[in-house]
């Protein structure tokens, strides 16, 4: 599945029959720090996904590498962002939206990766004001899922976080709610490029937002449908 020019893109439903049969069989999967925190959540619901993300990164992961899913080591910097320590050439992103996780791998440099399920968001330009404080009045509020995951992808990918990184990733707004991915102010240009893309899902509602920024231009991304897409070509973003 790899390729030095390639990002590997794997969209799941955690909530879906097929997955959760398979999900729910696979026996241990988490290291201790995982299970501590899936003891402490209070939601089933939040449990069960957490437990679900994680058997899933570690078993696409561990494909992605061909390697045995015990195999695979996943560490988190300070921020969170998630790094495999025994293949520091490799690199992954992860994101969930309600029960759908998107997870992303590439071998050629640091990736970022956010989905969200498109949904009625009440005072959606209030919301992305407080990431962006000088948000244009160009900004409508369909700029606002486009803006955040493109603003959530770009601090995934540097490391910095949201809270801290946001500032610095450069937006254009324009009318009618499209967002453009100008670079991030620290780095030269040209060194980051990103990706929006819908993808259809078989949930309600039926659509989901995804941004994809790494470190060379993506033509497309292909994102498979696991478990039932990963024996096909990849669905490519336009």
């Amino acid at each position: 599945m790899t390729g030095a020019a390639r990002m590997d893109a794997w969209l799941v439903d955690l909530d879906a029959a097929d997955a959760a049969r398979l999900l729910d069989h696979r026996p241990g999967g988490l290291t201790e720090e995982e299970a501590r925190r899936f003891e402490s959540f209070e939601n089933e619901e939040a449990a069960r996904r957490f437990l679900r993300t994680r058997r899933t990164v570690r078993h696409l992961v561990a494909d992605w590498l061909g390697l045995a899913p015990s195999e695979v080591r996943i560490a988190h910097g300070p921020t969170g962002k998630p790094y495999l320590p025994d293949h520091p050439g490799r690199h992954i992103s992860w994101s969930r939206s309600d029960g759908l996780l998107l997870l992303c791998a590439a071998a050629y440099g640091p990736i970022g990766v956010d989905v969200e399920v498109i949904r009625p968001v009440p005072s959606a330009l209030d919301v992305l004001s407080f990431v962006v404080p000088d948000l244009p009045p160009e900004a409508a509020p369909e700029s606002f899922f486009p803006a955040w995951t493109l603003l959530e992808a770009a601090v995934k990918a540097t490391g910095q976080g949201l809270a801290q990184g946001a500032k610095s990733v450069n937006l254009t707004f324009t009318a009618g709610g499209t967002v453009e991915f100008r670079g991030i102010a620290g780095h030269a240009p040209g060194t980051w490029h990103a990706r929006t893309t819908i993808l259809p899902t078989a949930r309600t509602p039926t659509t989901a937002m995804a941004s994809f920024v790494a470190p060379m231009a993506l033509e497309s991304v292909g994102v498979r449908r696991w478990p039932g897409d990963c024996g096909r070509p990849p669905d490519n973003g336009p």
